[in-house]
């Protein structure tokens, strides 16, 4: 009877604290999931920016480097040389720059060997 009524309220109780407790800890080990993950993307994201800054600016200085070795040394540049340069990696740039002093013209400098 009574004792049995008990028992059961204490187990519903039990269950039902049980039941708020985990959610309560889920939602909270969701929150704390989500803002570590927004600030490792957010982190993430930062250094790749940079990163990709500093190449497009290392990139941009090379061409312009690129560009006034070139005009020095064939006169002025034609609208396809200067699109090949903005349009260039890096690499090219760098590997174009080293050609500059043996080529003798400036179609020399562009090709692929």
């Amino acid at each position: 009877g009574m004792e049995q009524g008990m028992q059961q309220g204490m187990q519903q109780g039990i269950e039902r604290g049980l039941e708020q407790g985990l959610e309560k800890g889920l939602k909270k080990g969701r929150l704390e999931g989500k803002l570590e993950g927004k600030l490792e993307g957010k982190l993430e994201g930062k250094l790749e920016g940079k990163l990709e800054g500093k190449l497009e600016g290392e990139t941009e200085k090379a061409a312009g480097i690129l560009e006034r070795l070139l005009v020095k040394r064939f006169g002025p540049l034609g609208e396809r040389t200067q699109k090949r340069l903005a349009l260039a990696t890096l690499e090219q740039l760098d590997r174009w720059t080293d050609r500059i002093l043996d080529a003798s013209t400036i179609d020399a400098v562009f090709e692929e060997h």
